[in-house]
């Protein structure tokens, strides 16, 4: 039997610094029919010099104009002739077993989208933070769908590094939106959940996500950003409504809280802007698991509960000092 053919799709901008150590990784799988996309998107760090040693190791290698990491993801997808995508960041690591143990899996259950646990690191991978989520009740996650319930109700989530994806659910999914420049890649595999049939866990750290300085939700540094965000929001929450299982918009208004926290301090308009948009989902939340906090919520929306909440908070904590004198 031919084994399946798996397409890494790694685009690249100014990561001369990384991009090697992670094509290493892909080049090192223990599963070995794969094929190594890299699509340099404009960088101007000299990139291209490491092209010539990528392309005798069988790597190939594409140098296209400053489109976005989401135009070369959608280059890379025509050019893919595996049977599986793994998408991989050009500063991310992948362990050398991750195809074969995941491709294996999905085989043997018929499985169309899997992920692992993966690991956050800096520079050595050696000295890593994991991300376990054993919290989570695997057993009842079947569908992409089930996936996306859950992140809004146990409030966790799955980077890129950690999925590989059938080609059929890429071609249902669609192309990423080149129009997205923040949580582009929620929103893309929004889509490919939505259409999953059969996921799978792999309960092994098997991707590793570099952290950077300029990483996490607090690098929204602009409006712009903010906006692109919300874009995406609203965008996944109009795929969530086709759908007559009411539960999946939790997914959405995990999202917007954790919008909404991230502009509280110092962006209160736009905070405000996003609790609007959590307080129109009529579905549950991981935060409902606060019950004070969480009546607060539904009876004077998120914004607002949020601040009455806090104060009471506040004034119950300098009432039981001085009950102590």
């Amino acid at each position: 039997m031919k084994t399946p053919l798996v397409s890494i799709i790694i685009p690249t901008y100014n990561s001369i610094a990384f991009l090697q150590q992670t094509v290493e990784s892909t080049l090192n799988q223990s599963y070995t029919n794969i094929e190594v996309i890299v699509i340099d998107d404009g960088s101007t760090d000299n990139t291209q010099t490491l092209f010539d040693d990528f392309k005798r190791k069988g790597v190939q290698c594409y140098k296209v104009k400053n489109k976005g990491a989401s135009n070369a993801r959608n280059i890379g997808l025509s050019k893919a002739k595996g049977n599986y995508i793994q998408f991989l960041d050009s500063d991310d690591i992948l362990h050398k077993d991750k195809i074969e143990l995941q491709l294996k899996k999905m085989l043997q259950v018929n499985a169309d989208l899997s992920f692992t646990y993966w690991a956050n690191f800096s520079k050595d991978i050696s000295k890593h933070d994991d991300f376990r989520f054993i919290d989570i009740n695997y057993s009842k996650i079947c569908t992409g769908k089930d996936v996306m319930v859950s992140y809004g109700i146990d409030n966790w989530f799955v980077i890129p590094v950690a999925w590989l994806v059938h080609k059929s659910l890429i071609e249902k999914a669609g192309a990423w939106n080149v129009n997205i420049t923040n949580n582009d890649d929620g929103e893309y595999f929004s889509r490919i959940l939505y259409h999953s049939k059969k996921v799978i866990c792999i309960d092994k750290i098997l991707g590793y996500y570099r952290v950077l300085p300029t990483d996490s939700l607090s690098s929204l540094n602009s409006l712009n950003k903010f906006e692109s965000a919300f874009k995406s929001y609203g965008l996944i929450t109009e795929l969530l409504k086709k759908d007559k299982n009411t539960d999946l918009l939790s997914y959405s208004k995990r999202m917007y809280y954790h919008l909404y926290i991230w502009a509280e301090k110092e962006y209160p308009s736009l905070s405000k802007k996003a609790a609007k948009e959590f307080d129109k989902l009529k579905a549950n939340s991981f935060l409902s698991k606060k019950k004070k906090y969480w009546i607060c919520i539904e009876w004077f929306g998120l914004f607002y509960g949020t601040i009455i909440y806090k104060n009471s908070v506040k004034i119950l904590v300098k009432i039981r000092k001085v009950c102590r004198f």
